[in-house]
């Protein structure tokens, strides 16, 4: 059964794949055709059509080059990273769920995969009290979950975490238990932690946490977002690269694997 394309009034991503569907039609071509076109599987030309995959700025100029369209689907696709994609949530959780290597820089907060249980519900109970969150406990279920599922079959995890985001977040417990963790996780032979200190301010992490993903196929993603869930995914290679590359400067500047634990020992004893 061939699935149809989304609603193009959704969002200007929605529309190009809407769009894309529409000028093979017209140019009665097959998906395999285009695929020529685009150096892919017909059957990433459905996901293409579907919405399931976004076009990115490489796929875009070749579909401009090939069909004369005047830069129509590179335009669009300048104008679809200034809005909102409703789509976003859908593509974060598989790319979490599929990654086999992540790389997360953490600005504000401990990231996802390294929480504990606690340390997850003070700051989801803060998200509940601003009014972003109705329900905490099943909030803090499916983030505990996401957090299995990212690391079940121990994929390659590196994380950067900016030094304040070591602040006090719950009780002077809370937080020992958290630093606990973290020193426990940096053990795992598959699971990196390192400290970026205050000292290196200013750097360019300053504008807030990402997380890049290597996905099945070498393909990478990249979701640049706060701790409520709330943010963009990117599927442009080109640009998925640069958060890529914005990762390895701010690893240039943190402390190394062990330097890191001996200052999280450090914070441990002083509490």
């Amino acid at each position: 059964m061939v699935r149809q394309s989304p609603d193009p009034t959704l969002s200007i991503y929605h529309f190009m794949a809407y769009y894309l569907r529409f000028l093979r039609k017209k140019r009665k071509l097959t998906q395999l055709q285009v695929a020529e076109i685009l150096n892919c599987s017909d059957s990433q030309i459905s996901k293409y059509e579907t919405g399931e995959k976004l076009l990115d700025g490489e796929d875009c100029e070749r579909l401009d080059g090939a069909w004369d369209t005047g830069r129509l689907f590179s335009i669009m696709l300048f104008f679809a990273k200034l809005g909102t994609d409703t789509s976003w949530p859908h593509r974060l959780a598989k790319y979490q769920r599929t990654a086999t290597e992540h790389y997360v820089f953490a600005e504000n907060v401990i990231p996802v995969p390294l929480q504990t249980e606690q340390y997850a519900r003070s700051l989801l109970q803060a998200g509940h009290a601003a009014g972003f969150l109705d329900d905490v406990d099943a909030a803090l279920a499916k983030r505990m979950e996401l957090q299995d599922v990212i690391l079940d079959g121990r994929p390659e995890v590196w994380v950067i975490i900016d030094e304040v985001a070591l602040r006090p977040m719950g009780s002077p417990r809370l937080m020992a238990e958290q630093r606990d963790h973290l020193l426990e996780m940096g053990e795992h032979p598959n699971v990196s932690v390192r400290v970026l200190p205050q000292s290196t301010t200013p750097h360019i992490g300053l504008d807030g946490s990402f997380h890049v993903f290597t996905l099945p196929g070498n393909r990478r993603a990249a979701y640049s977002g706060n701790s409520l869930g709330s943010g963009r995914v990117i599927d442009d290679q080109k640009e998925a690269a640069t958060v890529a590359l914005r990762f390895q400067r701010l690893a240039a500047r943190s402390l190394s694997e062990d330097q890191s634990r001996d200052l999280l020992a450090r914070m441990g004893e002083d509490t």
